[in-house]
């Protein structure tokens, strides 16, 4: 059972190696590098100890005491204690404008953490944060990571190299953008409560190589080459299960995968009855049953199936041609002569760049431009490379009209990282939508569960009504398995968790 080297092969590069990036590639590597004060159980939900035995919440709800494990230590041999949990978090918090380093969304209302002793850290908030705890299981927000990387500028934190943590594996090397290889450490004997096994990891590396080609990654699998290809297409779901393989499909807990109008661009989606309308014209049971598979479920909420305290949309996500035709109507757009629908001498065109990140997306936006121009709307589909994707959207031309994406965190306050205007403010409104702003933060003060089932039920029902996003299907990662690997798994957000893993040549 022990022993063995696992290959890994990716569709995406690896780009950035920073804690907080969520780069689909480079976080099924980092989960494996990093530890956090708590493991969440993926299907459950529960908070589980992890580098931390036990916590107390104040009364007041505005402090996080953590009481640590000994004789836990970094790669480096340098002790897992109170005070690098401190730097770890005061990091996160306030960021660093000297190194570079943002404050991190996901801290929210933080005032900064105590070394109350060696092994017990105090972690303090001035507003309450219900949240808080599940950051702390958090691959983006809660992983600890030594001295010697927390002094790294921003660039140096990029590095992979870098990193020096306490998780069952470290870097052995790096080739570029296309590949890194991890090796096991032997010492390593904190893993999270409810793992399969203790002490070191079975597999003695891990070597994650970037392949763009989906045939290639399947094909590998069937020589033996790949034990693990990630995102698998729904067209090959079926060959992996005939050659031998095994599909095995994980529930990305967070925002379902949507489409978010950007409200600062000029393009007509600034218009709510065209928002509604596009709403109404998304058919999303056509989108599952054509171009996805069984292992992407048709969505039923803002949030994906599985995350806490998920709300039902209701029919709120009902196909309505008739509906969007109305809609559109009363905003004053009229069918021309092609069938597309004209305002003030202009077409109704939106233009939407497709998200490399996504195996499916291609496919999804190309049904999607169908069903659209149904209702009379042109869907224009602009393909790019993944840098110049990032580029683009950073540049923010007036005509990015919608972008596709996913936050993904196994808890709703994932809401508020993502509306609020003073967070990452995914609508981009240059006039921050107040009862949004507000909705999204007072479930986040909320502790009593049907409450706050309540608080988050009225954010999913403002989206909705505005508008403000259009829910394509839940995220799934879909991984591709060799027979000889047994015990895969991932944390909450399905990213690979390779502790227990093992190969059976």
């Amino acid at each position: 059972m022990y022993g063995g080297t696992l290959n890994f092969y990716d569709p995406v590069q690896y780009t950035a190696w920073l804690p907080t990036a969520s780069i689909w590639s480079n976080s099924q590597v980092t989960n494996n590098l990093a530890d956090r004060l708590t493991w969440q159980d993926p299907e459950s939900g529960e908070v589980k100890p992890w580098l931390a035995k036990s916590w107390e919440i104040s009364q007041d709800k505005l402090s996080y005491t953590f009481t640590l494990r000994e004789g836990v230590t970094f790669s480096n041999g340098d002790p897992v204690d109170a005070a690098i949990v401190k730097a770890n978090y005061d990091q996160h918090g306030f960021g660093d404008k000297a190194l570079g380093i943002p404050a991190d969304s996901f801290f929210a209302n933080y005032t900064g953490s105590e070394v109350v002793g060696p092994l017990t850290v105090k972690v303090n908030f001035s507003k309450p944060n219900v949240g808080f705890l599940q950051v702390t299981s958090f691959y983006r927000a809660g992983s600890i990571l030594a001295k010697p990387f927390l002094e790294k500028d921003l660039n140096g934190q990029g590095q992979a190299q870098n990193w020096i943590a306490s998780g069952p594996f470290v870097v052995e090397s790096v080739n570029g953008t296309t590949g890194i290889t991890l090796k096991r450490r032997e010492d390593y004997n904190w893993a999270p409560t409810g793992s399969g096994h203790e002490g070191r990891a079975y597999l003695e590396r891990v070597v994650f190589k970037t392949v763009p080609e989906a045939g290639t990654r399947v094909g590998a699998l069937q020589s033996g080459e790949a034990h693990i290809s990630r995102n698998i297409a729904p067209y090959d779901e079926e060959t992996v299960g005939a050659q031998g393989g095994r599909i095995e499909a994980f529930p990305v807990q967070g925002q379902t995968n949507k489409l978010s109008p950007q409200l600062d661009s000029t393009a007509p989606i600034t218009d709510k009855n065209v928002r509604l309308a596009l709403q109404a014209a998304t058919n999303r049971e056509e989108i599952n049953q054509t171009v996805l598979s069984p292992s992407y479920p048709i969505p039923g909420s803002i949030l994906v199936q599985g995350t806490p305290q998920r709300p039902d949309a209701g029919d709120a996500l009902k196909y309505d041609l008739d509906k969007a035709n109305s809609l559109l109507e009363q905003a004053g757009w009229k069918k021309g002569s092609d069938g597309i629908r004209e305002k003030d001498g202009k077409r109704l065109r939106i233009e939407i760049w497709i998200a490399p990140y996504y195996q499916v997306a291609q496919p999804v936006l190309e049904l999607l431009q169908s069903q659209w121009k149904k209702a009379g709307v042109e869907l224009n589909i602009n393909a790019t490379s993944l840098t110049e994707y990032e580029a683009t959207q950073t540049a923010r031309a007036d005509s990015w009209a919608l972008v596709q994406g996913q936050l993904s965190r196994a808890e709703p306050d994932v809401l508020r990282s993502a509306y609020d205007s003073t967070a990452t403010n995914e609508l981009h409104n240059p006039t921050p939508d107040a009862k949004l702003d507000e909705l999204v933060r007072a479930q986040a003060f909320e502790f009593d569960p049907a409450k706050r089932a309540l608080a988050v039920q009225a954010i999913q029902d403002h989206l909705l009504a505005e508008g403000y996003m259009i829910p394509l299907y839940d995220e799934t990662q879909v991984f591709g398995l060799a027979p000889s690997v047994h015990g895969f798994g991932t944390e909450s957000t399905a990213r690979t968790w390779l502790y227990d893993t093992w190969i059976a040549e």
